[in-house]
């Protein structure tokens, strides 16, 4: 089957493995991701339900080419969407109420230039080479976090301003997604532990580098943690030093204490290079890297020893962006 042929074939199908298949629509849609990424999803609506979750087959496609029997993928996509998605309840007209929602409003950054598009779409605050989005959080447990990005129709249905969705989403992401900081020395102790060869490796081979990582407690979209309130004031305090900062993934951040003088080119090339060959292409955040200033509280963009963006944070209230 060709990629058309084999969605076609999903879709018409996939009713058919549920109990009842006479409660359900299903349907083909094509979605953007985070870095424009073109994905296409189906949806089994039950009829009834407000809500209905999406299931992304371009992975299943790949393993229909490697061989895999459709009947395995149908049955794997039906049992995500019926068993693992959670059940969610909520109000017909939920997302016409903003006080409704306030609580719910979270933020999360993104790469600029590759989401551009989709950012003429929706209100944004920039920072640096990113941009600051804003989203409904309908569920979040340790399995995934579903949410919907909040476009200018519904800043202009809601009558709020950007400042307003900053200031709810900066206490609600905070609130709902608290910030760990853990050395990564601690999160490589178990391998250690099990491999004392890799221990000396890693001793014998790893630069003089102190590294943590920088992420919220369900360790999804934590590169966010880097503009929470005090989080790298705190942690420069400690360190008594300045912070360089890379971003790994959309998931975390590294941070690197500024002790010693640090080839800030290396530290580039790691990125870039982690980017293209580790970090699926919906995930990555950006190949720059970042510096946390603590003496005036702010976080530089290191493109080359001759670009530096400058922003005026973490906190965004009254801040002299640029």
């Amino acid at each position: 089957m060709t990629y058309h042929q084999f969605l076609n074939y999903v879709k018409e199908q996939s009713v058919y493995e549920l109990d009842h298949p006479e409660e359900y629509q299903a349907s083909i849609n094509h979605v953007i991701k985070n870095n424009a990424v073109e994905l296409d999803g189906i949806c089994l609506h039950k009829y009834g339900e407000q809500i209905s979750p999406t299931v992304y087959l371009n992975p299943f496609y790949e393993q229909y080419l490697d061989g895999r029997p459709i009947k395995s993928i149908l049955n794997e996509i039906v049992t995500t969407i019926h068993d693992d998605v959670p059940k969610l309840e909520l109000p017909a007209d939920v997302y016409d109420n903003y006080d409704a929602i306030r609580p719910q409003i979270i933020y999360r950054i993104v790469h600029y230039q590759k989401n551009k598009e989709q950012l003429a779409t929706c209100p944004y605050l920039p920072f640096c080479d990113l941009a600051i989005t804003f989203r409904w959080l309908v569920h979040a447990d340790t399995s995934g976090i579903a949410s919907s990005l909040i476009t200018n129709r519904e800043l202009e249905l809601w009558n709020v301003t950007v400042e307003e969705l900053y200031q709810a989403a900066r206490y609600n992401t905070q609130r709902l997604f608290p910030h760990q900081i853990t050395p990564l020395q601690e999160l490589l102790s178990e391998y250690f532990q099990e491999d004392p060869e890799l221990q000396s490796f890693y001793d014998s081979s790893s630069p003089a580098l102190e590294l943590f990582i920088l992420t919220n407690q369900l360790c999804i979209n934590g590169s966010t943690c880097m503009i929470y309130d005090n989080v790298l004031p705190q942690f420069a305090k400690q360190q008594s030093c300045d912070l360089y900062i890379l971003p790994s993934s959309v998931h975390e951040v590294l941070l690197i204490p500024a002790r010693y003088e640090i080839d800030e080119e290396h530290l580039l090339h790691l990125v870039h290079d982690a980017n293209r060959t580790v970090v699926s292409k919906t995930e990555v955040l950006s190949d720059s890297v970042y510096r946390y200033e603590r003496e005036s509280n702010r976080v530089s963009q290191i493109e080359n020893h001759w670009n530096h963006s400058w922003f005026q944070g973490p906190d965004l209230h009254g801040s002299d962006r640029c």
